[in-house]
């Protein structure tokens, strides 16, 4: 047996038999124990930090809205569809998200037919409501029929309209769960009104209002009904928002709003004070002095308040937000979107409107740099791509059933 092993070694295979042997090992279909041993945080190894970025900029963005503007402004609103389109296209097409940059599809004449029927409808509730009772109940259950209805459908457009890598997205948001979610929020606007229209002077108008406390809760319900819904390929996204999930931020806004109009009516109350004191010469400054206090402290809670809330929900709506293996981690500061936002406002009421795009860009590019999502290559992998047949069913379906409400 030592002879063989000599005669073995001191004579090797010929090149033929080393190739096929180098071949045979090298082969993906024989796997060795150490081949078959996977490390316990691959995935963790795997996973990589995206961050969507804006490659546009405020004076490229400045040319389309000032001839959005004046073409609007030009056709009396009718252009405002086409400029609603040229807008989405500009901001989707420079958002960069791994590689790619995402695109807007949707036809103007749907979005304008949307706006026309949310004029009419608009029209009646605020010059026709209070006419007839018997009207105002009728056009009443009309909108509490249609408003979860149209909800749904502007969500469903404005996905189905959207694409990234040449997959368009999807809403799959049950109709029964939207009127569910936003029924609640079509009675807290409408009720109020409606209860007016039928007694006008009975003590039972003060209940309708009450409704407007619940809205932390029904604003959490939409935000999870909304995210909780989208489909890109074969993944769909789910939403692990509570129903209390706005109260604090919401309670925080209540109370600082309240702080705020006791320090108003105290800073009113002396202005117009010293005001009076000036003499019946200067009676104006008795009544400009303290309009103007009052814009200036609304103004205040105008840029503090409104941006402290968005950031507070805009964090938590995405925070809780999954798609299969994604995962989304949104940063924004209340205290830097606050002084963003400031700065904006300021800059667009001394350049009479004009530093609007300006600011429309800044905010946009602040979201997108406090925005992470943590994934795989393979979440991006085109298996998930639907086929041909089903883009086509959704492409018909969102031309269809479309309804775009927004501006």
């Amino acid at each position: 047996m030592s002879a063989e092993l000599h005669d073995q070694t001191s004579n090797p295979p010929p090149p033929e038999t080393q190739a096929e042997a180098q071949v045979e090992l090298q082969s993906p279909l024989i796997l060795t124990p150490q081949d078959l041993t996977i490390p316990p945080d691959l995935d963790q190894l795997a996973s990589r930090v995206y961050q969507p970025q804006f490659t546009g900029s405020g004076k490229e963005y400045f040319k389309i809205w000032i001839v959005n503007l004046c073409l609007t402004l030009m056709t009396l609103g009718v252009y405002s569809a086409w400029a609603k389109v040229r807008r989405l296209q500009y901001f989707d097409r420079n958002t960069q998200f791994a590689g790619s940059v995402f695109n807007f599809h949707g036809d103007p004449k749907v979005i304008l037919r949307g706006r026309i029927v949310a004029a009419i409808l608009l029209f009646l509730y605020h010059y026709v409501f209070g006419l007839s009772k018997n009207f105002a109940i009728v056009f009443a259950c009309l909108l509490f029929l249609a408003i979860p209805w149209m909800m749904r459908s502007a969500l469903r457009f404005r996905l189905r309209n959207t694409s990234y890598r040449g997959l368009r997205f999807d809403f799959d948001g049950k109709l029964g769960v939207a009127y569910a979610t936003y029924l609640p929020v079509a009675m807290v606007f409408i009720l109020p009104a409606l209860v007016a229209v039928l007694a006008p002077l009975s003590w039972y108008v003060v209940l309708p209002g009450l409704l407007y406390l619940l809205w932390p809760w029904l604003h959490a319900r939409m935000k999870r009904y909304q995210h909780g819904n989208i489909v890109y390929g074969q993944q769909h996204t789910r939403s692990d928002l509570g129903d209390s999930a706005f109260i604090w931020p919401y309670f925080l806004t209540g109370l600082y709003v309240f702080l705020v109009m006791i320090v108003a009516g105290f800073l009113v109350a002396i202005v117009s004070g010293l005001a009076g004191k000036i003499g019946n010469s200067s009676a104006i400054y008795a009544y400009l002095l303290p309009i103007l206090s009052a814009m200036l402290i609304g103004f205040l809670v105008y840029c503090v308040l409104g941006p402290f809330l968005q950031t507070k929900i805009w964090n938590r709506s995405w925070d809780n937000t999954r798609l299969d293996g994604m995962r989304f981690n949104a940063t924004m500061s209340a205290w830097s979107y606050t002084r963003l936002q400031t700065i904006n406002t300021i800059l667009t009421i001394l350049s009479f409107g004009l530093y609007r795009p300006f600011a429309v860009v800044r905010s946009y590019e602040y979201r997108l740099q406090h925005m992470e999502i943590i994934a795989n290559d393979t979440d991006f992998d085109t298996q998930k791509i639907q086929n041909e047949s089903e883009t086509a069913a959704a492409e018909s379906s969102a031309e269809f059933l479309g309804f775009d409400l927004s501006w």
